[in-house]
């Protein structure tokens, strides 16, 4: 079917949950963090029908896909075999493992008319919609970004990289982040906002897990930083799911990775 190795979706359902129970803009974040990096098992329909496990060259696939009481046409994927058995207990069934990226491929440059994708419908039944597909990649909303200090990316110059990091800042912020479990990685960048002439240090953070929630993390963060910057300085803080932040910190090495 596909080389690509099967994931453990388990965090991905919790955080499903999570947000189905409260969809909080934290939920939220760290459920589309979580489905950036996914894979998902697509049932697939193959004719001519394979021998002994191999499709033909001139084989046509076809994806399955469901439509809502509203008439709108989903793309069908699953978390794992157990969900799929849920809807469809054929132990001959045939299905593709494909990324997130793949997935959002399908559903954006089809001829199907899919208007997103569901993750496990007799599951967790969430609906990605393809108009969330592609705003994802222009995460920009600056609510999202800082506390308590907020950076507006619209307007400045971009996120440059550091020449010189504060040691006093990188230390006492990777001191900080040793005991935090949700953080994988830290990076630091600087940015000049609109209307000041003097940069300032921005820190993207990559996450593991939610940890206490994306605003604790960061209100956290952001206090361990203050310890050490004088009066008056500020610092901006982003998670790396950002897409500013993603494409910024490309080829720069973290200061703090656990």
């Amino acid at each position: 079917m596909d080389n690509i190795p099967k994931t453990d979706n388990s965090v991905l359902l919790e955080l499903a949950d999570k947000m189905k129970k409260d969809a909080s803009r934290e939920n939220r974040l760290f459920f589309i963090q979580k489905l950036l990096g996914s894979s998902l098992m697509l049932p697939v329909m193959v004719s001519p029908e394979p021998v002994n496990n191999t499709i033909p060259e001139d084989a046509k696939v076809s994806f399955i896909s469901m439509k809502t009481g509203s008439g709108l046409n989903y793309l069908v994927t699953f978390t794992s075999m157990e969900e799929m058995n849920k809807w469809n207990k054929n132990p001959n069934k045939l299905y593709f493992i494909r990324r997130y990226e793949s997935i959002k491929r399908i559903v954006t440059e089809d001829k199907e008319g899919y208007d997103g994708f569901v993750i496990d419908p007799c599951g967790c039944n969430i609906a990605v919609k393809k108009d969330f597909l592609e705003g994802v990649e222009r995460v920009n909303d600056p609510t999202m970004i800082i506390r308590p200090e907020r950076v507006e990316t619209e307007g400045n110059v971009g996120l440059m990289a550091v020449k010189e990091a504060p040691k006093a800042l990188t230390q006492a912020l990777t001191e900080y982040m040793r005991g935090r479990k949700c953080i994988r990685s830290a990076y630091i960048m600087q940015t000049v906002r609109k209307g000041e002439d003097k940069a300032i240090p921005i820190i993207i953070i990559d996450f593991i897990s939610e940890g206490k929630g994306l605003k604790e993390e960061f209100d956290g963060i952001a206090a361990a930083a203050h310890t050490v910057i004088k009066k008056g300085e500020s610092i901006g803080l982003m998670p790396s799911f950002d897409k500013v932040a993603r494409e910024s910190i490309k080829g720069i090495e973290p200061f703090y990775k656990k």
